[in-house]
């Protein structure tokens, strides 16, 4: 085979030898040039990585299978005491036993790593290994393997304190226990300047109160403030608008209508705060129905007759002084009917004292049904009662007529039969009448001029009422069984 020759006898296959092995040693100097680069590279990660983990302020570690640290950062030192990592590594043989208050905490922790392969945010109560103080924290591993046998080989991870955290958590829930006990309900309760409310709080004790559960929608304070009676909403609003202006403490008892449907009293007490030019109410909401049913039930024993439900003896004289007052300042006139039932013995005792008494309660009833808002009807006991006008007229010789307008419908009301045990009971009154301005008469005079008049128609054949005179000189008699009228001289 013959060789290729240059000009002057060189051959060229000797210079494309030459070519190939200068090549070849200069891609291997560019390999060596690039791999050490690499490695230089890869040397600036590490330490920048290595200086990264020693600069957070979280702690990173690596622990093995059975419960040692290989390797821990200076955040991970401090958090458990120690100066430096060394002294860490120095004391930790055993994880279990030394760093959590609940050993069997880390055989949860290896239980779901080994089966998960890594594990978040697991919650345990430590020590610091060197105080031994306990505090709390959350830790975060992952599990690193073989990647040839996929063999277990060690496990590295995070740790956080969370201790703070975890005690306001438990103030937390100490509170809530608390208020659930609590009978009543707290309330936070908040007004813009621009007069907008909104209920910023409300405890689960309030919710209840209200008649809410615990999956019913969120209470606002227009669905609270519709709870409130009509009658009693303007005095709500009075006083919480009087505590928002003097910025003084609210309270107020109301009745209101809860979301049940169920009628109870409910009372406020709570503090105000400026806040952005507004009013902040910290306050508490109780359920008094008991209290207002036991004040009530005291009034009915203190004002009211038992028998008939109607105001007492001591309750009228009340109203009556009241009403002399009003009177008296009002340039006004007030009547008082005094009337006695006819014949009521002989009802009780042909009957019994069972059948007079439902005598009595009928009578009560229709006394009441001829009355209205500005009369007040009571008994006295026995079988007299009164009927108290107090405001009959600013003309005396109106507050007369309208006095005897009103004795004739109770006469007219009373001659009705009432059927009591199947047995129809005819009675009849006599009434006295009195109008007084306030001027002169006590209380106690004025019921006595009433009862001379009703005393005058008794004389004259019962069932009918007398006036008596304004002067106190005589008395007018109106007999309801004679249609004649004649005066008396008192």
């Amino acid at each position: 085979m013959a060789e290729l020759y240059f000009q002057g006898g060189t051959s060229l296959f000797g210079h494309w030898t030459t070519f190939l092995v200068a090549l070849a040693i200069f891609t291997a100097g560019l390999g060596l040039v690039w791999y050490r680069l690499l490695y230089l590279s890869e040397s600036a990660e590490n330490q920048n990585a290595r200086e990264l983990i020693e600069n957070l302020s979280e702690g990173i570690y690596r622990s093995t299978l059975d419960g040692g640290i290989l390797s821990a950062n200076p955040a991970l030192a401090k958090l458990n005491g120690c100066d430096t990592s060394e002294e860490l590594l120095g004391m930790v043989n055993d994880i279990a036993g030394q760093w959590y208050v609940d050993p069997n905490r880390r055989s949860q922790f290896r239980r779901i790593l080994m089966r998960d392969g890594q594990i978040r945010d697991f919650v345990s109560e430590v020590y610091r290994y060197k105080s031994r103080e306990t505090i709390w924290v959350v830790e975060s591993a992952r599990l690193v393997r073989d990647p040839v046998t996929n063999r277990p080989l060690y496990y590295e991870g995070s740790v956080r304190e969370i201790t703070e955290t975890m005690k306001r958590l438990q103030l937390e829930q100490f509170y809530q226990k608390l208020i659930s006990q609590i009978p009543g309900g707290l309330f936070q309760i908040a007004r813009s300047a621009s007069g907008s409310f909104n209920m910023s709080f409300v405890s689960p004790g309030f919710r209840k109160l209200v008649g809410l559960e615990e999956d019913d929608a969120i209470l606002t304070t227009e669905d609270f403030f519709a709870m409130i009676l009509p009658e009693d909403r303007g005095d709500f609003l009075a006083s919480l608008n009087r505590s928002a202006r003097e910025q003084s403490r609210w309270e107020c008892e109301f009745a209101a209508i809860d979301a049940k449907g169920v009628r109870k009293w409910l009372r406020i007490a709570a503090a105000a705060e400026t806040a952005d030019g507004g009013t902040v109410w910290h306050g508490y909401l109780t359920d008094c129905s008991l209290r207002r049913q036991h004040e009530l039930e005291i009034e009915q024993l203190a004002y009211k007759d038992p028998l008939t439900d109607l105001l007492n003896r001591r309750m009228l004289f009340e109203r009556l002084r009241n009403a002399s007052r009003k009177c008296l300042r009002h340039r006004r006139h007030g009547a008082l009917l005094f009337l006695d039932l006819d014949n009521f013995k002989e009802i009780n005792d042909s009957h019994g004292h069972h059948v007079g008494d439902s005598l009595l309660r009928t009578v009560a009833r229709r006394l009441e049904d001829c009355t209205g808002r500005r009369e007040v009807v009571s008994r006295m006991g026995g079988d007299e009662f009164v009927v108290l006008v107090e405001d009959a007229g600013r003309e005396r010789a109106d507050a007369a007529q309208r006095s005897l307008l009103l004795a004739g419908q109770l006469l007219a009301a009373l001659r009705e039969p009432c059927i009591i045990g199947g047995i129809a009971h005819r009675t009849s009154a006599s009434i006295g009448i009195v109008v007084f301005d306030g001027r002169d008469e006590t209380a106690d005079d004025v019921l006595k001029k009433a009862d001379l008049a009703m005393y005058r128609i008794k004389a004259t054949g019962r069932d009918g009422l007398a006036l008596y005179d304004g002067e106190g000189t005589e008395i007018a008699e109106r007999p309801a069984a004679a249609e004649s009228r004649h005066r008396l001289s008192a």
